[in-house]
């Protein structure tokens, strides 16, 4: 109020709500703004603000009032004072393209969805098995969902209510169906914010009686039975009353989007407040404070660890197999293993993993341990052809060192020992693609974790660590490989 200016954090790229139009905010909820901050007698300074930061800057005094297309959830109920009434309310939908069927949450098993970081419902689409692809802009899951990236994605219904009444939107995809109503809510700190609150609840509910929210809908093109109600609820003699803004028949409660916290999660907070005082790094475990996060954690865990044996088997089964057939006498089966040795060598991983994806949806085969197997065959097939091509060139080198004599493959073998170690650890650091065909290894895990907690530095760097420690173990153990062999290498002579 000395000021006269209020600090409103928005989102942008979230048409009706807000967007940017010649440099200028504009949507529903920039005109709120206006509004509310009028009713105030102050000028609203609008800082653009995403789904992962928005509360973070309000706790940290950045901004004043959240208005950023927010459900109201409890466990938000922690973080930040909602004011009611609410403004809005939303359903989540799964949209994807129409021939797809898709009969509901318990179908989505296996089936990548991509989402928002800091949505509340992506928590429900990783319990029922869906696998998470994130983005910070909602905008760009409509981008992945016309260039073929993404086959499913998940948002609010307000946010496709504009694509679905683009003729040639509509007529390629359409809503496979809807969950958990959510109310918005307008957001102000929890900290010495109680009296912003109280005003702009009072301003909120005169806004429902005048219709005036209706006008905004009306101006942009918002869907508003919502709002109608509201509307009637509010001008009604029960909900008249001061009292009516704590009177759970006016008010809507906030969506349960709790979930079971662990038995040591307590021990775990105590763990970040002991490392943010003796470091001064907010450190944020989310994956070991629900049952649903950590069940996430293990599974990935435990999928990365037959992955990486998985991979590394493979490599070093193909490597033999290459390093033999491409230093056979049979013409046949060298040129069948040179045909194949070209698209090994001159397609990115990341591509390879893309079409072993395809393939296996195309066949209706989702299940994780599938994509597991298909993985492991193109992590097998990448490196050990390389692998094998080593071989095959250190063999062709001992014939015309030792010829009459024909060596044997445990010769060559061994001259390539560094080739062979080299790509079996390349195998390893590349298991993570893995993530892109539905594999729930750890780094799709933790990706799920981040959907849902809105914190990816810790996780992240968890994943970091876990991934350096594997890379070696692998390295040690073929290292004692190598080793083995130069105790044998008087067999080699």
């Amino acid at each position: 109020m000395c000021n006269k200016t209020v600090r409103v954090g928005v989102r942008t790229g979230y048409l009706p709500f807000a967007f940017e139009n010649a440099n200028v905010l504009q949507g529903f909820e920039i005109d709120l703004a206006h509004q509310l901050a009028d009713s105030l007698g102050v000028t609203p300074l609008f800082v653009v603000v995403t789904p992962a930061n928005r509360l973070a800057l309000l706790g940290e005094g950045q901004i004043d009032v959240v208005i950023a297309t927010m459900g109201h959830t409890l466990q938000r109920d922690r973080e930040a004072l909602f004011v009611r009434p609410h403004y809005y309310q939303s359903q989540t939908i799964v949209l994807g393209r129409k021939e797809l069927e898709i009969g509901g949450l318990v179908k989505l098993r296996g089936n990548t969805v991509c989402v928002t970081v800091g949505n509340s419902t992506n928590a429900e689409l990783s319990v029922n098995g869906a696998r998470l692809m994130l983005f910070d802009k909602a905008p760009r899951l409509v981008d992945e969902l016309r260039l073929g990236g993404c086959s499913l994605v998940a948002q609010d219904n307000s946010f496709f209510a504009a694509y679905l009444q683009q003729p040639e939107f509509a007529a390629a995809y359409d809503t496979k169906f809807g969950f958990a109503p959510l109310p918005w809510g307008i957001a102000v700190a929890r900290k010495d914010g109680e009296r912003l609150a109280d005003v702009l609840a009072l301003s909120m509910r005169q806004l429902h009686v005048s219709g005036g929210l209706q006008t905004l809908a009306s101006k942009y093109g918002v869907n508003s039975p919502f709002l109608e109600q509201q509307r009637v609820l509010w001008g009604s003699s029960r909900c008249a009353q001061i009292t009516s803004l704590t009177d759970p028949a006016c008010v809507l409660a906030p969506l349960d989007n709790q979930l079971e916290p662990t038995s040591f999660a307590p021990l775990v907070d105590r763990l970040e407040i002991f490392i943010r005082q003796f470091s001064g790094m907010k450190v944020t475990l989310a994956m070991f404070k629900t049952w649903v996060a950590l069940d996430l954690l293990l599974e990935g865990i435990w999928f990365s660890v037959l992955l990486v044996s998985g991979a590394v088997l493979a490599t070093w089964a193909f490597a033999l197999a290459f390093g033999a057939s491409l230093t056979s006498d049979k013409v046949w089966l060298r040129w069948s293993m040179r045909c194949l040795l070209w698209p090994m060598q001159s397609t990115p991983l990341m591509l390879l993993m893309f079409l072993a994806g395809v393939l296996v949806s195309a066949i209706g085969a989702s299940s994780p341990f599938v994509a597991l197997a298909a993985a492991v065959l193109v992590l097998g097939l990448f490196n050990g052809s390389n692998a094998g091509q080593a071989v095959a060139e250190a063999m062709l080198t001992l014939r015309e060192e030792r010829a009459p004599a024909r060596p044997a493959l445990s010769a060559a073998v061994y001259r390539a020992r560094s080739q062979v170690v080299a790509f079996i650890v390349n195998a390893t650091r590349g298991s993570p693609a893995a993530s892109v065909m539905g594999v729930p290894e750890l780094l799709a895990a933790l990706t799920d974790v981040a959907s849902f907690s809105s914190e990816r530095i810790t996780t992240y760097t968890l994943l970091l660590i876990f991934y350096m420690l594997m890379v070696a173990v692998v390295y040690r153990l073929a290292n004692l490989w190598q080793a083995r062999l130069a105790l044998s290498r008087g067999a080699y002579a």
